[in-house]
């Protein structure tokens, strides 16, 4: 059986962040969606924008609101390149906040320098303005020290870039730098890494990068690259459907010259799949180029889905009459390995006799849909790996069991008090934590479900159900002022004046001839936000067809 263990995330310099997301490009009359929070004004704060506690989110009393260096009738819809307001912004001031809208910029990029916090409200996106260019860094964080970005979504060019060659389009590049820290990021379509950690050009590794909460999706080459680090935690990271130019991976530590180091490097609850090649990859042999080194990798609860070649990949065969030999230690605690479409889930080549591999508890599915047991496990590991020096347990050694190692689970703050996924069963956003319930609460409609890609969000699931129809929900509340969210995307008409509908709550119109088309175009997300007063014990919610049939995906509810 499968051994659960509770390891989550690490609380690192003493913040617990659960900032929400939201990734949007739709129009909006309405407020972005924010995190509900506190009453709290701040000098400079644009009007609309509501903050929660200042410390989970890095926005402090002295922030400067980017749109502030915005230009005079600035849009909002990212379609204008302001990367040279951005850049100015970054250079003058220490603690910056991004917008909850979309802001283009060029292949330029963003340089980030020492000694700066970069917050982004939800809603915000840093979107790249397609071109020919093979080689970018939207956000450049070089030879920098003490840095933390909170909450950045990064579109990159893949869908608009002009031509078919290169590789090193990146989403967030850190070189040669140190105490960094990022949480949540969200970085997806870049031509080619999601993040990359780095060399300057004078070959100064990174130390102390702390990466907690991250979503790779669709990058082009790979989700997430490590060529030199000392010091290395990613906590919580999803790298999935890498693929393009090789060597497509979820995590690939790839170190390509002498300096670079692997050095005290964990990596908690990694879930990759469906990458082109592999989930994880090591390819450390450069490093031997000038002499011996040592290196430490640690993966806990790695869950890898359909990666194409393997879960895990290792490869360290250098040269003959290179002059080093690795020491080092590859340690995966507790993996869950799934249909690894060659049915071999680890492969490990190497000449080294010093590198230690270790295997505890691992779970292992292969192609046909069968979990092997532990001797059909271990017999398969030590197949594919005859010229490694490995071990596989069925023991977690206790080390990554005590206390002091068992990072507390953080909580879910400010959540909904419901949330429904609309004609559609329980999912968990990827990019605020909510979880919408199974559909439930109404009454008559019916429901449509597609399989197309929706713009405007990484929660693809969440608008490709519907109920449609004339329909309400009711929903049990206690009398006071409700926040409601709706989420919306047109997945079935093909042109505007096809569908038009009404939202009534508590009797009283709040969205009126609503097209979806029309304001956001097919299968693009498209949310708005309303303010109701609930005083008779239930808030009830009636869809009502103008046009065709009413509609919604999803919607959920906060007590203001």
């Amino acid at each position: 059986m499968k051994k659960n263990l509770s390891l989550e995330t690490y609380i690192l310099r003493g913040i617990v962040l659960f900032s929400v997301l939201f990734l949007t490009q739709c129009k909006k009359a309405e407020l972005a969606v924010f995190p509900k929070i506190d009453q709290v004004r701040i000098s400079g704060m644009p009007a609309n924008v509501k903050m929660t506690s200042l410390a989970a989110n890095g926005i402090i009393s002295t922030s400067f609101y980017l749109e502030n260096a915005l230009p005079s009738g600035y849009v909002k819809d990212g379609s204008t390149d302001y990367t040279s307001f951005v850049q100015a912004a970054v250079n003058k001031y220490s603690n910056i906040v991004f917008p909850g809208f979309p802001i283009l910029i060029n292949t330029t990029g963003i340089r980030i320098t020492s000694n700066k916090t970069i917050s982004f409200l939800p809603g915000s996106e840093i979107r790249l303005k397609g071109s020919s260019v093979t080689n970018y860094n939207m956000l450049h964080i070089y030879s920098a020290t003490n840095v933390t970005l909170y909450n950045p979504v990064i579109v990159g060019d893949r869908n608009s870039h002009i031509g078919t060659t290169g590789e090193f389009g990146m989403g967030i590049a850190i070189r040669g730098s140190s105490n960094i820290t990022i949480y949540s990021p969200k970085v997806s379509y870049c031509w080619g890494d999601g993040i990359y950690i780095g060399q300057t050009q004078n070959l100064t590794i990174c130390k102390n990068i702390v990466i907690k909460d991250a979503y790779l999706y669709k990058n082009r080459r790979d989700g997430i690259s490590i060529i030199g680090v000392d010091g290395l935690l990613l906590d919580n990271i999803y790298a999935g459907y890498t693929d393009g130019t090789k060597p497509w991976c979820g995590i690939n530590f790839e170190p390509d010259n002498a300096s670079c180091e692997l050095k005290n490097i964990r990596v908690n609850n990694p879930r990759t799949e469906y990458n082109g090649a592999n989930g994880i990859q090591i390819i450390p042999f450069h490093m031997l180029e000038g002499g011996d080194k040592t290196a430490d990798i640690t993966i806990v609860n790695h869950v890898d889905l359909a990666s194409v070649r393997y879960a895990v990949k290792m490869y360290c065969n250098p040269p003959v009459g290179s002059p080093g030999k690795l020491y080092a230690n590859f340690n995966f605690v507790n993996p869950t390995w799934h249909k690894a479409l060659t049915d071999n889930p680890l492969k490990l080549s190497t000449t080294q006799t010093n590198i230690k591999t270790n295997v505890s508890s691992p779970e292992i599915m292969i192609t046909n849909g069968t979990i092997l047991s532990y001797n059909e496990a271990y017999t398969l590991l030590m197949k594919q790996s005859i010229s490694a020096n490995i071990s596989v347990t069925n023991v977690i050694d206790p080390k990554y069991t005590t206390p002091d190692s068992i990072p507390d689970t953080p909580e879910i703050t400010n959540a909904p008090i419901f949330a429904v996924n609309c004609g559609g069963s329980t999912f968990t956003s990827f990019t605020t934590g909510i979880i919408y319930q199974t559909d439930k609460n109404y009454s008559g409609g019916s429901i449509y479900k597609s399989t197309n890609e929706i713009a405007g969000t990484l929660d693809d699931e969440l608008y490709r159900s519907e109920r449609f129809g004339n329909f309400n929900y009711n929903i049990p509340l206690a009398n006071g002022t409700y926040e409601i969210t709706f989420k919306f995307a047109e997945i079935y008409q093909k042109a505007s004046n096809n569908r038009i509908f009404d939202v009534i709550a508590e009797g009283s119109d709040i969205i009126s001839n609503l097209d979806i088309y029309a304001l956001a175009g097919p299968n693009k997300a498209y949310d708005l936000i309303k303010t109701v007063d609930v005083i008779d014990g239930a808030l009830n919610i009636n869809f009502r067809t103008d046009i065709d049939n009413a509609k919604i995906s999803a919607f959920y509810i906060y007590k203001k």
